[in-house]
């Protein structure tokens, strides 16, 4: 077994290795997920919510500089 067959095999057990680990991840995730609906759909709410206000005060912003000139 040369160098780079070496190195090829090592690559592709951990490539195997984080597919699992992501699989595994997201199995836990929907878990989770299913277990507390109410306080994901809340904190998804509020993270729109947040982004909304980042938006309106990136325009406030730029309008605010617009008008200046």
């Amino acid at each position: 077994m040369d160098y780079h067959s070496s190195v090829t095999l090592s690559m592709d057990k951990t490539g195997v290795a984080m597919i699992v680990i992501g699989l595994v991840l997201i199995a836990a995730g929907i878990y989770g997920i299913t277990l507390l609906t109410p306080e994901v759909v809340t904190f998804l709410i509020g993270l729109i919510e947040l982004a909304i206000v980042i938006v309106g005060l990136g325009l406030l912003v730029v309008g605010a500089i617009m008008a200046k000139e």
